[in-house]
């Protein structure tokens, strides 16, 4: 008999996993119980090869079954990985460093190992390096994946770590670590072994300093902090719902972050376009696999979160600056019949009072589902609706698929033909009978037949694809593009005979196939997506296997810089499939996502993600995207959505209405808690307007505010807006209150501006309708009296939200016009600091030089946290009188009435 045991540690009356170590218990013959540890640092001999013992030895592995952890794994690094072939060479300016040669040693795995290789180690900056693992004599600057980085210059004798090699003498087995220097941490250390470096298959393991691991995406997982015992996470773009366990979804992230022991972080991106699988280990460590690239990583060293985000940012670039109105609640489903039922949803949520600023049309509104077509039956005033709806101040959302109907009637199709933009077949391969003379790759997605792919690398496509947007916009004045089966989708793939047929190839049947295509039909990459066999580039210089993950990035630039061009404003990208620096250009949400409540939670673990991940303009779809939903969770999740940075209630096509003024109680949930995010939408644009400057996130889990506790490392159902607003919504069915976690610090509910007395888990009420929100003391959070829309709010007057900790708040507000380009580039904008301190609140000003001051004044400023009720009031040493201030004796919340300049600094006293 076997029993497994999970050891933890105990905090504060919860349990915590310190180290994730397990016991296996065995029964010896004598009727004892013997304790075997599980061994926690196992890298798996050829997953998903199902090896018996005389094959994995056979393959020169190691057999020891043992529960919990693979039976077949590799041996010691100095029986198999590479060995040092060459003394270490120093780099010299503009890039420090060393490099140093490898030579194979060991069996193979696959085949085709290449039997020497370089390491190369670069310090970018203090914060920053990089080293790549690449064949020698080969230029590893041109072996990366085709998107734009920038990588800091400039170290000191301050740099936060040290690279070195476990020994460097030729002939001894190759192994490195990478050490933080204040604390000694090893943050990197491949002394696990498994460095593999062959034609299709690359893998490398690392310890990490501690378990606690965030990051690696897009795939599902059911808490924020990863599971150590042994997890396969894969990182592939596919069109796939979240409705299994550890699966691939739409976009591919390979970026993680460790929180260290003692509460310092660190950040790594590996930086490889290709389909990989993350294996975690007990130890705790892990081993990534890809089938391509080189090994390439850039490691940042913050030391906190928030700059190890910021300096990730950095490289691949930071999040694009979100329009105003694009921050207003949306609605959109799959499913309008026609422009009457739009008009229907419109004038119900209207009716209901509930903020309402950006409307959708899915496909429902095209020709057959061709792109920049109109139905012309059900939506044949579908122009004058969108014309109509937009003078009262609402927005436009079309949707815009990449596939297009391969149709010779179709003027879009000929002209791209015409211009060579669609996705080829390789010669290489052996095409199938059904496809065209010229090579173009066709496949089957909405419209009927066949469809074509725009290969977003060409510059020719780009010309295509804005020209036709351009022509598009002529007939609808939209005010933003949603791209959607961008992975890029395709229907049935290597399943039925009509259907795209991937011939067999190394592109499409590699020798390790990851964990991506064990979820396929065919358990082939290809599955639901096009051949990898294609090629793509100016030249065709590209398989689609190496840029398969690179589709939705190309596409969400091109479309940005369309839609910014024909509507000459900021405009919006949202994007299905994204990649690392996709943020610049697009949003994202969290996909199909399943009206389940666990889908309701997991939505919480995606959006913090995506921040880590330099995407803050995320959401999912609310209520529920697949299968009617319930008033209960509807009335829940539009709470929660409420708080989403991209807030937005989809659904599909067979589904019943969900818009919030369906139900009564619903619509009143969901007015009750908008109006909130709209009164608080200048602190939200303002978050915004740092993570666009310095890259910090918008949405961010609670230990990046309070790193050395342990409690906050591992929470995954609530959530802050920047450093101080935290959310605590009710994600469980059936229940009125909620478990939060609030940290030690000062706290004030957001409702009645009440210091918070306990710290800890609080169970606290959450009647239907009601979700907790608490302020966060030593903060000073912008505001404005809420609106139906964003044109009509940034109308009212601005509020100012004063809590203090030990007397002293800060606080600034980030303004411009909302939506025209680069605005702070440019100096078209103004920030006011706020800060509070030995019973002084000022105002300060920054105004760029082409900015000409802001049109609301401030009425409102609420003060949170003093002890009593000031004697006397001054601005700028004018008392003011007594009736333009209430202080509430029950929760100690200051209130002053009184008309403040948003163009002037001023002083108030307390006195």
């Amino acid at each position: 008999m076997k029993i497994i045991l999970a050891v933890v540690g105990v905090l504060a009356a919860a349990a915590v996993i310190i180290v994730p170590i397990s016991l296996e218990l065995t029964k010896s013959d004598d009727g004892g119980t013997g304790q075997r540890e599980i061994p926690g640092d196992r890298v798996e001999c050829q997953p998903f090869n199902n090896l018996v013992q005389e094959n994995c030895t056979a393959n020169g592995c190691i057999w020891d079954p043992v529960d919990g952890a693979p039976s077949c794994f590799l041996p010691a690094s100095d029986q198999y990985g590479y060995v040092i072939s060459s003394q270490v060479v120093n780099l010299t300016a503009p890039r420090a460093g060393f490099k140093v040669d490898l030579k194979k040693s060991g069996q193979t795995l696959y085949g085709n190992d290449v039997e020497e290789i370089t390491f190369e180690v670069t310090y970018f900056s203090d914060q920053t390096l990089g080293f790549a693992i690449y064949e020698k004599g080969s230029d590893p600057v041109q072996q990366r994946p085709p998107v734009e980085i920038t990588l800091p210059s400039g170290v000191t004798n301050d740099r936060q770590y040290k690279v070195q090699l476990t020994n460097s003498v030729i002939g001894q087995p190759f192994n490195f670590q990478i050490i933080r220097q204040s604390s000694n941490a090893i943050v990197f250390d491949t002394a696990m072994g498994g460095l593999t470096f062959a034609d299709q298959f690359r893998m490398i393991t690392t310890k990490l300093p501690s378990g606690y691991l965030y990051g690696l995406g897009e795939n599902t997982h059911d808490t924020f902090l990863h599971n150590m015992n042994y997890k396969m996470w894969p990182i592939f773009a596919r069109d796939q719902a979240p409705d299994y366990d550890d699966v691939n979804l739409y976009g591919a992230h390979p970026f993680y972050m460790v929180s260290e022991q003692d509460g310092l972080s660190h950040g790594a991106y590996f930086f490889n376009s290709h389909a990989m699988d993350v294996t975690t280990m007990p130890n705790p460590g892990m081993t990534i696999r890809t089938i391509g690239g080189n090994l390439e990583f850039f490691l940042f060293f913050g030391p906190s979160a928030e700059e190890v985000v910021q300096q990730y940012t950095s490289v691949i670039g930071r999040p694009f600056m979100p329009a105003y109105w694009s921050l207003g609640f949306q609605l959109s489903r799959w499913g309008y019949r026609d422009t009457d039922h739009i008009r229907q949803v419109i004038n119900r949520t209207r009716a209901a009072g509930i903020p309402h600023d950006v409307q959708y049309a899915d496909i429902d509104y095209m020709d057959g589902n061709v792109d920049f077509t109109v139905d012309p039956t059900h939506f044949g005033d579908f122009a004058a609706l969108v014309d109509t709806v937009k003078e009262d101040g609402l927005r436009f959302v079309v949707i815009i698929d990449p596939a297009i109907a391969a149709n010779t009637t179709y003027a879009t199709f000929n002209r791209g033909n015409e211009s060579q933009v669609f996705i080829k077949w390789s010669a290489d391969v052996a095409i199938p009978d059904d496809q065209p003379a010229d090579n173009t790759l066709l496949g089957n997605v909405w419209p009927a037949g066949k469809t074509a792919f725009p290969d977003f690398f060409k510059s020719s496509t780009a010309q295509w694809w804005t020209e036709e947007i351009a022509e598009f916009y002529q007939t609808i004045k939209f005010d933003g593009i949603w791209i959607d089966m961008n992975e890029p989708a395709n229907f049935d793939t290597n399943v039925y005979s009509d259907k795209l047929q991937c011939p067999e190839n190394p592109w499409d049947d590699p020798p390790y196939p990851t964990m991506a295509a064990r979820i396929g039909p065919k358990m082939r990459l290809s599955d639901r997506t096009i051949c990898m066999a294609a090629k793509q580039g100016e030249d065709d210089q590209y398989y689609h296997y190496e840029v398969h993950n690179l589709y939705g990035y190309t596409e969400s630039a091109v479309t940005q810089s369309a839609a910014r061009k024909v509507t000459n404003a900021r405009s919006m990208v949202l994007s299905r499939s994204t990649f690392a620096g996709s943020g610049q250009y697009t949003g994202h949400w969290l996909g199909d996502n399943f009206s389940r409540w666990s889908n309701l939670a997991d939505s919480i673990i995606g959006i913090m993600e995506f921040n880590l991940f330099g995407m803050p303009y995320i959401g999912a779809d609310i209520c529920g995207f697949i299968f009617n939903t319930t008033e209960e969770m509807c009335n829940r999740w539009m709470q929660l959505g409420s708080f989403y940075p991209f807030s937005r209630n989809h659904n599909i096509y067979d589904a019943f209405d969900q818009d919030p003024g369906v139900w009564p109680a619903v619509a009143d949930a969901s007015r009750r808690s908008l109006m909130i995010r709209y009164r608080l939408l200048p602190y939200l644009y303002t978050l915004f307007h740092l993570s666009h400057t310095t890259g910090s996130t918008v949405v961010r889990p609670l230990y990046h505010e309070y790193p050395t506790d342990l409690e906050a490392r591992q929470i995954y159902k609530q959530f802050l807006w920047g450093p101080a607003f935290m959310v605590t919504p009710v994600v469980d069915e059936g229940k009125h209150d909620v478990l939060a976690y609030v940290p030690d610090d000062t706290w004030y509910d957001y409702h009645t501006g009440a210091r918070v007395a306990a710290a800890g888990y609080v169970t606290l009420a959450a009647p239907l309708g009601h979700i907790n929100l608490h302020v966060r003391g030593g903060y000073i959070l912008p505001a404005q009296t809420p609106a139906l829309n964003t044109k009509k709010s940034r109308q009212n007057n601005f509020e100012l939200l004063v809590a203090l900790k030990n007397g002293t708040a800060a606080g600034s507000l980030f303004w411009d016009d909302g939506e025209s380009i680069d605005t702070y580039e440019s100096g078209h904008y103004q920030i006011n600091y706020f800060d509070m301190a030995a019973n002084k609140l000022s105002n300060r000003i920054e105004r760029g030089p082409a900015w000409s001051g802001i049109g609301p004044q401030l009425d409102l400023i609420q003060v949170m946290g003093l002890s009593t009720r000031p004697n006397a009031i001054t601005v700028d040493a004018v008392a003011i009188g007594d009736e333009r201030y209430i202080f509430d004796v029950n929760t100690l919340l200051l209130s002053i009435y009184y008309t403040f300049d948003m163009n002037a600094e001023w002083v108030i006293l307390f006195q």
